[in-house]
C-alpha cells in the first residue's frame, strides 16, 4: 500500500459516529476541505447497514446461467414486456426502465446513491445492526462520493447511448419515474460490466477510489440516530410517501425493532411494560 492509500484508509476509520450531529459535523468538514481544493461539485451518499463493497445487486447474487450480461438482457427484455399490465408510467427510454426496474428490487446495474446525506444516515441506522455468526453487532457505513462534473452522465449522453454501452462507471441522475426516487433524491452509479463478465468495485475503480470516504456508524448508536433522525423529520414516511411508508413508520413508533432486542436466557423470562407512545405524550 504507498503511502496515498494509507493516508485513505487512516482517514476513513479515524473516527467512529455516535450522533446526528457528529455525523453532520464530519460531513460539513469534508465539503469545506474539498472546496478549499477547489472542487466545488455535489456531494453524494450511500447508507449500508454493514460494511459491504460498493457494487451493483445484479453482482452480488448467484447467476443460474454462464453469461451475465446475457442474463441481465434477458431479463430486462422480459420486465419491459410485462411492464404495461402493473405500471402506471410507460418508460421513456432504457435510462427510465432501468430507474423504474431498479426501483422496483430488480437486481440490475445501478447501484443507489442519494445527494441528502441525512437519507443516507438512515438507511444505515433503519434496522437494528447486522450481527456476525457468534452475536456480535456490525458497525454500519455512509460512504460520501466527492463527484466532479465529468463524472455525470449528460442528457446528450443519455439520449444518444444506453445504460449498456458505456465505456465505464458513471453517475446517473434519473427522471423522477417515481415518488420514492424523488422524495430520497436518488441517483445512481451505472457500473460498467467488463468483457470478463465482472464488474469492479467503486472503491477500488481506479477513477473513483480516492474520492470514496467511508463514515463508520457504531452499531450501539443505530437506535439513538434513528430517533435524532426522526425529530429532524427524516423517517420511512418521508423517504417512502406511500401506503408502504406509512405502514412502516406506524410500526416502528408501536414496537421495537427484532434487530435491536436482545432475546430472554431461558432461565429468566422477564416481562417488558407497553408504553402507548401517544398516552405517554398526552401525559
Amino acid at each position: 500500500m504507498n503511502s496515498a492509500d494509507s493516508s485513505t484508509t487512516h482517514r476513513n476509520r479515524s473516527e467512529l459516529i455516535s450522533s446526528l450531529s457528529q455525523f453532520l459535523d464530519r460531513v460539513e468538514n469534508e465539503k469545506t476541505s474539498e472546496v478549499n481544493k477547489g472542487n466545488k461539485a455535489d456531494f453524494v451518499f450511500r447508507g449500508q447497514r454493514r460494511d459491504e463493497p460498493l457494487i451493483p445487486r445484479i453482482a452480488r447474487l448467484h447467476l443460474k446461467g454462464t453469461d451475465l450480461g446475457k442474463s441481465e438482457k434477458l431479463m430486462l427484455e422480459d420486465f419491459e414486456r410485462q411492464l404495461p399490465f402493473f405500471a402506471e408510467k410507460e418508460p421513456r427510454d432504457k435510462w427510465d426502465l432501468l430507474a423504474m426496474a431498479q426501483h422496483h428490487k430488480l437486481p440490475t446495474r445501478l447501484l443507489d446513491w442519494t445527494y441528502s446525506a441525512l437519507a443516507a444516515l438512515w438507511f444505515c441506522v433503519e434496522k437494528g445492526p447486522a450481527r456476525k455468526e457468534n452475536g456480535d453487532a456490525l458497525n454500519g457505513v455512509v460512504w460520501v462520493f466527492k463527484t466532479r462534473v465529468e463524472d455525470f452522465i449528460t442528457p446528450e449522453e443519455g439520449s444518444s447511448g444506453t445504460p449498456f454501452n458505456q465505456k465505464r462507471t458513471r453517475i446517473f441522475r434519473p427522471r423522477f419515474v417515481s415518488r420514492r426516487i424523488m422524495a430520497q433524491a436518488g441517483l445512481f452509479t451505472c457500473h460498467h460490466l467488463k468483457s470478463s463478465g465482472e464488474f469492479v468495485p467503486l472503491e477500488r475503480n481506479k477513477n473513483y477510489k480516492k474520492r470514496l470516504t467511508k463514515v463508520e456508524i457504531a452499531a450501539p448508536a443505530f437506535s439513538r440516530i434513528r430517533e435524532q433522525l426522526d425529530g429532524a423529520g427524516v423517517s420511512s414516511l418521508s423517504l417512502f410517501p406511500d401506503l408502504e411508508g406509512l405502514a412502516q413508520h406506524l410500526a416502528e413508533r408501536y414496537f421495537h425493532d427484532p434487530h435491536e432486542m436482545r432475546q430472554p436466557s431461558p432461565q429468566r423470562h422477564v416481562k417488558t411494560a407497553f408504553v402507548d407512545p401517544v398516552t405517554a405524550v398526552r401525559k
